[in-house]
């Protein structure tokens, strides 16, 4: 028995001394630029939140992964501080699936800092994946349309507050159509907020201003060829974006609420 109790402790001495091989990180899904019809990457959440969306690692089966954590950081005193908030569990058996999360745990007017690391039944991946970021902003309060509507040239108005603590001088559009069992984009527009004192805003689909681009038209025409909305359900939404130079993808935003209508 002496004999068996030494062997078996010299296996596990053994065992320890062996590190367990590492396994890979996932990486997150770059940010879109504000003007880019697919929102893809870490973002602002219509429920005063962060959204976060990475690709999990091409070894992700071979590898036994189960799980990401997320790890989320402030910088507090010129120091980067992370704690672990949350763990994902992974699709199995699903390769190169995207995989997501909504951090509802954050204020306005704060930069988050985010990574993840894997983690299978042995470890958890020394290396992290990349850092994202974002910092929440006050959202737009859509107005009108709402309801039911007999108009089919509508204009759309929203508010934006104009005491705030963020330097957002962008806002977008997005008007979508229900068709097909789903929602899809018909006209995408980017306002630039030129007058600081004002906190309503029209946008129109009939006519643009100087301050207004034109990002997207699908729309239908009518015959002076100008915007009209069919017969149907819609819904609509503004993004405010603290713009970055030469189009960057934005790390400060907010979306509002959808606002829901139907032409009658």
């Amino acid at each position: 028995m002496k004999n068996i109790f030494i062997i078996s402790s010299m296996f596990f001495l053994l065992i320890g001394c062996f590190e367990q091989p590492d396994i890979t990180p996932p990486y997150f899904i770059p940010k879109q630029s504000p003007d880019s019809l697919e929102e893809r990457g870490i973002d602002a959440h219509p429920d005063n939140a962060i959204y976060l969306e990475w690709e999990e690692p091409a070894s992700a089966e071979s590898e036994g992964i189960l799980d990401y954590y997320i790890y989320r950081g402030k910088l507090i005193d010129q120091e980067y501080q992370f704690k672990k908030i949350a763990t994902v569990e992974r699709n199995a058996g699903i390769l190169y699936d995207s995989d997501k999360y909504i951090d509802y745990d954050v204020n306005l007017d704060t930069t988050y800092y985010y990574y993840l690391k894997s983690h299978n039944d042995f470890t958890v991946s020394r290396e992290t994946s990349d850092t994202a970021y974002y910092k929440l902003s006050y959202k737009a309060t859509p107005n009108s349309p709402l309801g039911d509507i007999y108009s089919n040239q509508p204009r759309f108005e929203f508010q934006y507050p104009r005491f705030n603590i963020d330097n957002i001088n962008y806002f977008y559009f997005r008007l979508a159509y229900f068709e097909n069992e789903s929602y899809t984009i018909k006209y995408f527009s980017k306002i630039f907020r030129f007058d600081l004192s004002k906190s309503t805003f029209i946008v129109y689909i009939k006519s643009t201003g100087s301050h207004t681009t034109i990002l997207f038209d699908n729309l239908w025409k009518n015959s002076e060829n100008k915007n009209y909305l069919e017969k149907g359900n819609y819904r609509w939404r503004i993004d405010a974006i603290a713009s970055q130079l030469g189009g960057a993808p934005e790390t400060e935003g907010s979306e509002s609420d959808w606002m829901y209508f139907t032409v009658k």
